[in-house]
């Protein structure tokens, strides 16, 4: 049964979209394996010493146990252990940060699922950050990302706004429905 959120006394602390609180754990993607609404870089996130050198240990073996002529197959260090200690950060990650953050982290038993997608387990903190620090840096992304996403999303209800993109190699402009 999940714990019920702390009380919170700031209307910073009133976070209620649960989507924005994710945080996903992987490795083979970017710098470093913590992604919050974008790639984390390992100074920025704030946490202690004890976890960042853990998560950089988890990072770094996974790296070293690919095969160098076929990066997706392992060498070494069974998937499966590398999947139970990418969960134990996640639980680590989840109690420094506290609610309302979840950290999303593969699956340990059976990471692919029937219809072949990959399968995640979400882990939630049972109590406030332990790591307040950490936590007021994720919150801050959490708000710069929900006031974004309300600008994005009151730009579109006024409509005659249209989506485009862009190539920067060729210069071009692309816009939906125009050859």
């Amino acid at each position: 049964m999940d714990a019920e959120p702390p009380e919170t006394d700031t209307e910073s602390d009133t976070h209620t979209d649960t989507e924005s609180a994710v945080v996903r754990l992987f490795v083979g993607h970017a710098p470093s394996p913590v992604w919050f609404r974008g790639v984390r870089d390992w100074d920025e996130m704030g946490f202690d010493s004890d976890l960042t050198a853990d998560l950089r240990r988890w990072d770094a073996d996974w790296y070293a146990s690919r095969d160098r002529g076929d990066p997706r197959r392992s060498a070494d260090e069974p998937e499966i252990e590398h999947r139970r200690r990418g969960l134990a950060l996640a639980r680590r990650i989840a109690d420094a940060l506290g609610w309302p953050f979840v950290v999303q982290v593969d699956a340990v038993e059976s990471p692919v699922g029937a219809d072949g997608a990959s399968r995640r387990e979400v882990v939630r903190a049972e109590q406030g950050p332990t790591q307040p620090g950490a936590s007021a840096r994720f919150r801050a992304w959490a708000k710069d990302g929900e006031a974004e996403d309300a600008r994005v999303r009151a730009a579109l209800a006024e409509g005659g706004g249209r989506w485009v993109a862009y190539a920067p190699l060729s210069g071009r402009t692309f816009r939906p429905g125009r050859r």
